[in-house]
């Protein structure tokens, strides 16, 4: 398991370096207002994609050993094709697609869902290096995508991101399809399928994610100009690479404790890894510190000055999300979606109350003090509801001895 978390480590370290050049390369040549297109539009694929992993989501891996797998996959492809046209036409009727993009929305949107259907197929086998190489692969594929776009077409509009995320797309569907088709064709078509706790599990789940993205995300329609949102995404962005720690240990853990069945050692793996996630995107965060305010504004833009200030604004925040998104998995994994989704609501609901107040008394800095707010808020419920399901102690949580033997078991395993 180790090894996996490393080689996962390692690739989100190449995924966040790669989104790192795209934010660059998109902000320098497009602009601070098309910066703010691409992140409304992302957040549009983003809800839609949400509402379609109630069936395709990671929530699937909990059935995909109990399942079968054939008919799990032909289901979900029905979904998609279903509730991908309905979210599209609802966004579209609100107004609130990136005006000339709608039916470019749509298919990429498809494309998105599918391929990420597959990955959890993939991820849910354990096949981590594929699953990560996939996850590697798409936004390296979008980055020589724009610099052709800008360097040799000489393009520095929106379209210039948004065709090269398509052909992306294109490319790992095509990969992580044949590599789905393997698996069924290899996989004994023997096991159940119930369609009712499939979707009720990822309602539960998908519901909870809506409303922990909502807890950042939901500013980004309150904001007066795509300017504003376009300086705030990107901050909140560069800010959220931290997360890439958190995000090679999680996908690990849920394979790990879906198909595990100590509760007590799932439980007690479950809090050192995120205690070693938390100790780790803190240091992350001295070294963003330490960073000069100037090589952002020389990176990113002179439109993009004060992005420093507003990411320290947002830090502590992912701090938090560090610790409690590595929990929030582990009850992914053991299909108790409703602890995370009451949690998630919970600092939600604390988003909708108090961002239009903040917002509107210190604008853009007001939107990372009602993510850090919601957060702790989430961090406070998740950390209660953990200690209170896996029966240890408050006291657990201060000791690093026994966290250090629990890493180091995982450092010298052979698996």
């Amino acid at each position: 398991m180790f090894k996996n978390i490393i080689h996962s480590l390692f690739i989100k370290g190449f995924v966040a370096v790669t989104n790192f050049l795209l934010l660059i390369v998109s902000a320098k040549y497009l602009g601070v207002s098309s910066r703010g297109e691409i992140a409304k539009f992302i957040l549009n694929l983003t809800i839609i994609q949400i509402v379609n992993e109630v069936y395709t989501g990671y929530t699937l891996i909990h059935f995909i050993p109990k399942f079968n797998l054939k008919k799990l996959i032909v289901g979900g492809l029905f979904y998609t094709l279903i509730f991908a046209s309905l979210s599209n036409a609802i966004i579209v009727f609100l107004n609130e697609q990136v005006k000339g993009f709608e039916w470019l929305g749509y298919l990429i949107s498809l494309l998105i869902i599918v391929n990420t259907f597959n990955c959890v197929v993939i991820l849910g086998k354990e096949k981590v290096r594929l699953y990560n190489f996939l996850n590697f692969l798409q936004p390296f594929l979008l980055l020589i995508g724009l610099l052709i776009a800008v360097y040799f077409l000489k393009n520095f509009t929106f379209s210039a991101y948004v065709y090269p995320l398509m052909i992306s797309f294109s490319v790992a569907l095509i990969i992580s399809g044949a590599a789905v088709l393997k698996i069924v064709s290899s996989s004994p078509q023997s096991g159940t399928f119930h369609l009712k706790p499939l979707l009720m599990n990822g309602l539960f789940c998908q519901a909870g994610i809506l409303m922990h993205i909502f807890c950042n995300r939901y500013s980004y329609y309150l904001f007066s100009n795509t300017q504003k949102l376009g300086l705030y995404s990107s901050a909140s962005s560069l800010m959220e690479s931290v997360l890439l720690i958190s995000g090679a240990i999680s996908p690990v853990l849920i394979a790990r404790v879906a198909n595990q069945e100590n509760n007590l050692k799932s439980t007690e793996l479950t809090l050192s890894l995120s205690k070693t996630s938390l100790i780790l995107s803190a240091l992350a965060v001295v070294v963003i510190v330490l960073l000069p305010e100037e090589l952002f504004v020389w990176a990113l833009g002179s439109g993009f000055a004060g992005t420093k200030h507003l990411m320290l604004l947002y830090a502590p925040g992912i701090l938090m999300v560090s610790f409690f998104s590595v929990i929030t998995n582990y009850f992914s994994a053991l299909g108790k979606l409703n602890v995370v989704l009451i949690c998630e609501g919970l600092g939600f609901a604390v988003t909708l109350i108090v961002a239009p107040f903040l917002i509107n008394k210190y604008d853009i800095p007001g939107a990372a003090y009602t993510a850090n707010l919601a957060y702790f808020v989430i961090a406070i419920a998740v950390g209660f509801s953990f200690f209170k399901f896996s029966k240890l102690t408050p006291t657990r949580f201060f000791s690093l001895t026994e966290d250090y033997k629990i890493i180091k078991e995982l450092v010298t395993a052979k698996k």
